[in-house]
């Protein structure tokens, strides 16, 4: 499926964020139960998204983050652990993220300051 960010609906399904998919199908699509993704949110891996009836909505992220900790936990980790695990592999990648858009920041700022 191509999503496309001009059609009014195409912002939101680009969006890894956005709560697109409901308990059943997030299940589904990572191979867990529901219950797996009730102890994932309990455990603190992610705040399931509700609707407005109160169901829980997941999103990409959350659903790759559930991954990674349905992976760990088949490899023989707790829960918990393979949350904290993966809530630190999420951490250094947002920084590794904020270092990279700070270098090209300072490589601007050198270019810029080199042809003046």
């Amino acid at each position: 499926m191509v999503v496309d960010p001009d059609r009014p609906h195409g912002r939101q399904l680009a969006d890894a964020d956005f709560p697109a998919f409901a308990m059943s199908a997030a299940a589904g699509a990572i191979g867990v139960t529901p219950a797996f993704l009730r102890s994932a949110e309990a455990a603190g891996l992610f705040e399931a998204h509700r609707s407005g009836g109160g169901h829980r909505r997941y999103s990409r992220n959350d659903l790759e983050r559930a991954d990674r900790a349905r992976e760990l936990v088949d490899d023989g980790l707790r829960m918990d652990a393979a949350v904290r695990i993966v809530s630190l592999e999420h951490q250094l990648a947002a920084a590794r993220s904020m270092i990279d858009g700070l270098r090209r920041q300072v490589d601007r700022i050198t270019r810029r300051r080199g042809s003046a």
